[in-house]
């Protein structure tokens, strides 16, 4: 094969690593058969060796098409077919043969085959039927199931109508592709591009490590492991050209020389330093490749381990920790199910900040001062009567100083405690005061869920000076995808990234007994790697608890997560309800929602998580209240009357109920959307509870309904036949007749709410109401069931004053 100078309309294209020392270059059009083309590397004009055509049926794999002779094979590996059957056929469609019209068409279609070793189904056209321009299309099933192009295809086409499908080329058919070896591996290649020599002179393009790069990882230990007369360090760096370790006794020095580390097999820098180093301090520099245009190498910079089971302080030094110091006993609880939790959601200093115990300086901002509030015989959340409690991230954030409040969702550690809230982080308080607050929670009866934040890091985001292309999405000219809203996107489909995940959060568990976790902006993670975790953590921890906020400012997948055992914040429950009662929106709608968001959302009840506020934008009350400026420091007699109606709504879905902190006695933050910096508007004002106490007592009572006996017609963990319930809804008003069939014993329950400002009637034919006796109505909870005065009834109807809800009991 003879190397020949292009036609004038064949161009480099782009190229990219398929290996250590192996790169692959395609050009804008299929290169003339028997000829190579003029390449070379780097200005200093390196050879490139073993230069060779690529083989076509690979590109087929991954375009949907390659060309053979006088014929364009389609080609669709079958495994991109998931669980859809195949069986009634499968079909080309696209641009070239009416789309839809050729769905049962045999001239379209695919037949089963093998390509290059893997099951496919093909489709061989003439190349004279094909059309002379370029084309769009796409595989369908026979009953109209249309498959999406991977996001791997190098042909993907855009309609602008929100479809993304194949490009077909006619002069580009695979025959436009070459592999190579370099002369130097990617560590050593200094930037180097690739060269050619054009129709229009010297072109160049950049060895993109891409997908190569991405599909690098290794199962060898990472971290520091205290041995009886070594200690050894293992860091993962694809790229770096050399890495050092600094070890040193005391947080501030000296550092004394650093260690140079050696490359393995296993892909991990690794270095042996004699003797026990539990205590010690450590960090890494990396020397990479200064032409790297993507890449943000810098050796002078300081970089923790991000397996550091311990920080000194949100920019490091990590801590030598041996495994010993993380042994704990058992403390035997064991967290309710699923369909039996209530959730409360706070952040540790909210909590602490204005707590009725007396505290030492400085406990309040630490997991001491929570942990103290907790044995308090008064404490909040056992007053409240919640069995779960989810904690906002409590896992190294970047708030520089200790004192400085801030929510969390800024990671720089995924292994350690915050040390923002320890007395003594460099003596590893960290680590003794979040286990024992866990401890602690545990001997109160709390299940405790940790919100995790694994979609990007925070700053410095030292992740970047290890391998900044590695490790986040960035756009083709080398910037940040910002998918989160935070300035950077971790790539959670790379093996590394999966792997600092599901170790760090193996570690809440084996070292602290956290019991579960809520994963932020969990859609960034995405459903593969979400399910994987779910598989990887319950083999470790069968009853672990995973909840995702299922969407970020990319997209939503509380869908696709159906498939999966992880439950999601339900935000359509969150915004129909509050519209509801709000009337915005009538009752028709709000059945769906009370039982279960089903079949959409949930393959199980306890698959969504409902609420009508969290931590983020404005507090429940302040969303409601019918004050200008959003501001609910002081509702109005309706904004609480709205509020008894969420709790009773929440309280009587299907699925996990969860209630923000505060939210049962109204707390305001005085119309703020945005407060993830104001410690003060934040904090749990808990004198607000006597002020507004008839409204804490009533949301109180809701819950210990919920978790009694009689709660659990609710608490269901699969969803009932058909009969158990019966639903109404006539303009505002809902009503819900619990276990109807008796199918879960004698007692069966009634709810109505109406949110309207005149009563209304519901009548229920074939039922007897004077059967049923009142157990709550809009203000009380009786003892057990309610003196007059009561709701107005005759044997088939009911009267619901406005503004009101009602709970009653038969059996």
């Amino acid at each position: 094969m003879c190397s020949e100078t292009a036609s004038p309309d064949i161009h480099l294209n782009w190229a990219a690593w398929v290996g250590l020392d192996e790169g692959i270059v395609t050009f804008t059009r299929d290169w003339p058969a028997n000829s190579k083309p003029g390449l070379w590397w780097g200005e200093d004009r390196l050879e490139l060796k073993h230069l060779r055509r690529a083989q076509a049926p690979s590109f087929g794999l991954h375009a949907g098409y390659y060309g053979r002779k006088r014929k364009i094979v389609f080609v669709f590996p079958r495994h991109l077919a998931g669980e859809v059957d195949l069986h009634d056929g499968l079909f080309l469609a696209g641009s070239f043969n009416g789309w839809e019209a050729a769905i049962g068409d045999s001239r379209w279609r695919l037949q089963p085959q093998e390509v290059g070793g893997e099951s496919c189904y093909i489709l061989e056209v003439s190349r004279r039927k094909m059309p002379a321009e370029e084309a769009t299309f796409k595989f369908v099933s026979a009953h109209g199931h249309w498959f999406e192009v991977p996001e791997q295809a190098p042909n993907p086409h855009f309609d602008g109508l929100g479809n993304r499908n194949y490009l077909f080329h006619p002069g580009r058919t695979g025959r436009h592709r070459f592999l190579f070896k370099t002369p130097l591996p990617l560590q050593q290649s200094g930037g180097r591009k690739l060269y050619f020599e054009g129709p229009e002179g010297v072109e160049s393009v950049r060895l993109n490590p891409g997908i190569f790069l991405k599909s690098l990882g290794t199962e060898a230990f990472l971290g520091a492991k205290v041995g009886v007369e070594t200690t050894l360090f293992h860091f993962f760096a694809p790229r770096a050209r050399r890495v050092f370790l600094h070890l040193y006794e005391n947080p501030d020095g000296p550092e004394g020389e650093p260690v140079v580390m050696e490359y393995t097999d296993d892909l991990v820098w690794e270095a042996s330093v004699p003797g026990n180093r539990h205590g010690w301090f450590y960090h890494y520099t990396v020397e990479g490749e200064e032409g790297d245009e993507v890449g943000y190498f810098d050796a002078s910079f300081r970089i923790p381990d991000p397996y550091a089971m311990a920080m000194a302080g949100p920019r490091g030094p990590g801590i030598v920790v041996e495994d010993a110091f993380f042994e704990r006993e058992p403390d035997g609880f064991t967290a309710p199910h699923w369909h039996d939790m209530v959730i409360a959601e706070a952040h540790v200093r909210d909590l602490t900040a204005h707590a009725p115990v007396a505290m030492e300086d400085g406990e309040r901002l630490e997991f001491t001062g929570l942990q103290k509030w907790a044995q308090a015989e008064g404490f909040y959340l056992k007053q409240l009567g919640v069995n779960a409690v989810e904690l906002q991230p409590v896992h190294q954030f970047d708030t520089m100083e200790k004192e400085t409040y801030g929510w969390g969702y800024m990671p720089v550690n995924f292994f350690s405690p915050a040390s923002q809230y320890a007395r003594d982080p460099a003596a590893l308080d960290q680590v003794r005061q979040f286990r024992e607050l866990v401890r602690c929670l545990h001997e109160r009866g709390f299940a405790v869920i940790l919100d995790v934040v694994y979609n990007h890091v925070g700053e410095p985001n030292f992740l970047q000076y290890i391998d900044m292309e590695y490790y986040f999405l960035l756009t083709e000219d080398g910037h940040y995808q910002n998918y989160s809203g935070c300035g950077n996107t971790l790539d959670a489909e790379t093996p590394m990234v999966r792997r600092l995940i599901r170790d760090s959060l193996v570690h809440w568990i084996q070292a602290y007994g956290v019991d579960g976790f809520r994963f932020d902006l969990g859609e960034l993670l995405g459903k593969e790697t979400l399910a994987w975790l779910e598989q990887e953590l319950k083999a470790v921890h069968p009853p672990v608890v995973l909840i995702a906020e299922p969407w970020s400012f990319r997209g939503h997948i509380a869908r696709d997560l159906r498939e999966t055992g992880f439950a999601s914040w339900n935000d359509n429950y969150r915004e129909f309800v509050r519209d509801y009662l709000l009337l915005k929106e009538d009752a028709s709608g709000l059945g769906y929602h009370l039982l279960g968001s089903a079949p959409e959302w949930s393959r199980f009840p306890a698959q969504t998580v409902n609420y009508l506020a969290s931590h983020d934008d404005r507090c429940w009350i302040d969303k409601i209240t019918q004050n200008g400026h959003h501001d609910g420091t002081r509702p109005t007699a309706d904004d609480r009357r709205r509020t008894h109606l969420m709790a009773a709504l929440l309280m009587i879905s299907l699925g996990i109920p969860m209630l923000a902190a505060g939210e049962d006695f109204m707390k305001s933050k005085g119309g703020v959307n945005n407060t993830y910096l104001d410690g003060e508007r934040n904090a749990i004002p808990y004198e607000r509870a006597a002020e507004y106490s008839g409204t804490a007592a009533f949301v109180r009572g809701w819950i210990r309904f919920r978790l009694s006996s009689r709660g659990r017609l609710l608490r269901l963990a699969a969803f009932p036949e058909d009969g158990y319930f019966e639903v109404f809804a006539e303009g505002p008003l809902f009503a819900l007749l619990i276990n109807a069939d008796r199918s879960g014993g004698p007692e069966r329950l009634l709810f109505v709410v109406n949110p309207d400002y005149a009563s209304r009637e519901a009548r229920f034919d074939g039922e007897d109401l004077s059967a049923f006796r009142q157990l709550a109505d809009t203000e009380r909870w009786g003892d057990p069931f309610l003196e007059r005065p009561l709701f107005a009834r005759g044997s088939d109807f009911l009267r619901v004053p406005a503004l009101s809800c009602g709970l009653f009991l038969e059996g």
